[in-house]
């Protein structure tokens, strides 16, 4: 905390907090209002925390050393005072059901949350999950270590799928994919949460920022095209299978929910 206090303290004397904004990222059970206030205050706006699940099991099993309430209250306290709040949250955990990580995408939208990422677990070498993957038979290592990536859902090609690197026992790949695709559309969609993206970048991490200048916006126009393009055939993809192969546990109805604002 005095690393933080002697920070804030030279971030003023050099007037830095009236010439540009900052952002952070903290665990919930190492913030309070006293420090949350002390940063906004230093022009600190955004803080990102890693909550990973919505279940107080899957936290002990994970060994995060916090709860899932401490992160719950940081997120209030921290939107309370006016933060651009964010959040990652990650499935297939061992001993996960469906059932957390609709939680998941439940939670983020009770708590308001403006912006949130939904990874697939990744058993880093060197962590207790890599092990796990290990005992388990169950670690998929391609080439030098080439889909090691937590976000391959949202970033993948989606004619070319990135494997991942671990699937718990009682859920499959595809189930997971399409959990996540599902958690990110329902979270996301909706004229409001798509505005704040594409007109407000400098609002926390921002997705997308078109340029100060016409030029700059007429030059991004091919990359948001393919971005859309992308994510089109995603939601396309999963809409055929939820409702037209019926391969997925994700009911027609919490498909429509996504249109109504719910899950």
């Amino acid at each position: 905390m005095l690393r933080i206090f002697s920070l804030i303290e030279e971030i003023k004397k050099r007037d830095l907090h009236k010439k540009m904004t900052f952002s952070f990222q903290a665990r919930g059970d190492n913030v309070n209002e006293e420090i949350l206030k002390a940063l906004y205050d230093a022009s600190f706006r955004s803080v990102f925390f890693g909550m990973e699940t919505s279940s107080e099991k899957i936290m002990k099993i994970i060994k995060k050393d916090e709860t899932v309430a401490q992160c719950v209250d940081a997120v209030k306290m921290a939107k309370k005072i006016g933060y651009h709040v964010s959040a990652t949250f990650i499935y297939g955990f061992p001993e996960e059901t469906r059932e957390d990580r609709m939680n998941c995408v439940k939670m983020s939208r009770e708590l308001g949350l403006d912006m949130v990422r939904y990874n697939n677990a990744t058993p880093y070498p060197g962590t207790e999950l890599y092990e796990i993957a290990v005992r388990e038979g169950r670690l998929n290592i391609q080439g030098l270590y080439e889909n090691f990536v937590s976000v391959s859902t949202f970033i993948e090609n989606p004619f070319v799928k990135i494997p991942f690197t671990y699937v718990s026992t009682g859920s499959s790949e595809e189930e997971l994919r399409r959990d996540i695709l599902y958690s990110y559309f329902s979270f996301y969609f909706g004229i409001n949460r798509l505005k704040q993206i594409l007109l407000n970048p400098n609002q926390g991490v921002g997705w997308f920022n078109a340029g100060k200048k016409l030029r700059d916006a007429v030059k991004k126009i091919p990359g948001l095209f393919i971005l859309s393009f992308m994510m089109g055939v995603k939601f396309l993809q999963l809409f055929y299978y939820m409702v037209i192969r019926r391969t997925t546990r994700i009911s027609f109805k919490e498909f429509l929910k996504v249109f109504q604002g719910g899950v």
